[in-house]
Order: C-alpha cells, then structure tokens, then sequence
C-alpha cells in the first residue's frame, strides 16, 4: 500500500514536469482568473500565471512558456499576439473570442495557432492550447471553412489584378512561354524579334511577382483562356 503511494506520488510528480508550461494573457482580470481556475481544473497544464499583456511580456523574458491562452475579444490583442511573439518566437497562442474570418485572418498574421470561438467550451480551450504546444493547430470546422474561402478569394484577386495588367501581346507570349517554346521559337511563331520577346517575357514576370521564365507555366497552369 505505501508502494503504491509513492509510485502514485511520483507518477503525479512526473507527469506535472512534462505538462505544457501555460499562461493566461488578457485585459480583464475576470477572464484572466476564470480561466486560470478553468485550465488548473483540467489536470492537463503547469499553470504559470494569469496576467496583463505588460506583466505576461516581462514574464516571458524571465521563463520559458509552451503555450498562451491569449483573450482576443479586443481588438488590440492581434497587437499582443505580435509582442508576445516577439519576446519568445514560436510561442503557441490560443486566440479565446475569435468572432470572425476577418478576426481570425488577424491572428493569424500575428502568429497565432489555435482558434477557439466566443462560444468555446473549456474542453475545446483545453484540446487546443494542448496542440499549440507541440506546435499544431486547431480550428473550429466552420471558421476553417470560411478561412479557405476567403483565401481562395485572395488569390482569384491576385490572379485577376495581375492577368488584367497583361496586354495582348504579353497574353499571347505568357501562353507560349506556358507550352514551353523557348524566346526563339516564340520569335518565329509571332514573327517578331528574340529581343523584343525578352522584353515581353520580363514583362510579365514582372507583373506576376514570378523569379524566372520557368514560373509562369506554373502560374498559367489550371487557369482557362477566358482568365487570362
């Protein structure tokens, strides 16, 4: 019986070291200590504190943190992702409150990993600041679908700003580059100088943002004639 509660003692000793290491960042103490008492409930983190962005920061510099919960119902907190980011680079970051794609989009530009809604529960916080930690994340189906959609919608209007730039004449030199055709053979294709298709051809580069000739196939590849 004292064996078995030593080997207890020490099982619950060695698992609190191996737990992520957690801190509560937020404007509102209320938030901070509600979920302070939340995630210590769970058994799953090392708690370290609940507090302010100013606190958390100096915090940071001192210990080593795995993850942040970070309360991002304010709008300054895409601002706090970026200095906590700032003081330990790859810190996994649980956004709390996210209410939108737009929110999300904020985020995660800042650095962010996880997602959990304004209508999380504490096993859904719980399930992402544990994958945060090791570097994943976690999104809720419905906000993951509309991110894709708005990137989507991002690059159709990258393609649409870059193609509605090209003139005819770089079109038309963009699909031939696309099958291959060297400047030479474009050349003689369209009965104009090798010079004055290098001019095209940088052209286009230029206007797609592209590094070498080789890239526009890649760029012009599933694209139909009516989008170009």
């Amino acid at each position: 019986m004292v064996w078995e509660v030593l080997m207890s003692a020490d099982f619950k000793e060695f698992r609190r070291q191996h737990q992520p290491r957690l801190l509560i960042v937020g404007d509102v103490a209320l938030f901070r200590e509600g979920m302070r008492t939340a995630m210590v409930q769970t058994g799953q983190f090392a708690v370290v504190m609940a507090l302010s962005i100013t606190d958390a920061l100096a915090e940071l510099r001192l210990a080593e943190v795995d993850v942040v919960v970070l309360d991002t119902s304010r709008r300054r907190a895409f601002g706090q992702a970026r200095q906590l980011q700032a003081v330990q680079p790859g810190l996994g970051i649980v956004a709390f409150g996210v209410s939108g794609v737009d929110d999300a989009l904020a985020c995660a530009q800042a650095g962010v990993r996880a997602f959990v809604g304004e209508e999380g529960s504490v096993e859904q916080v719980c399930h992402a600041a544990l994958l945060a930690a090791r570097g994943l994340s976690a999104c809720p189906p419905d906000l993951t679908a509309g991110l894709l959609d708005r990137f989507a919608a991002i690059s159709r209007a990258g393609e649409l700003r870059a193609n509605d730039r090209l003139t005819s004449r770089e079109v038309e030199i963009a699909r031939l580059v696309a099958t291959g055709m060297s400047n030479k053979q474009i050349a003689r294709e369209l009965v104009i100088s090798p010079a004055t298709v290098k001019n095209h051809v940088h052209a286009i580069l230029g206007k797609f943002d592209l590094p070498r000739r080789s890239a526009i196939g890649r760029q012009l590849q599933g694209q139909s004639a009516s989008a170009i």
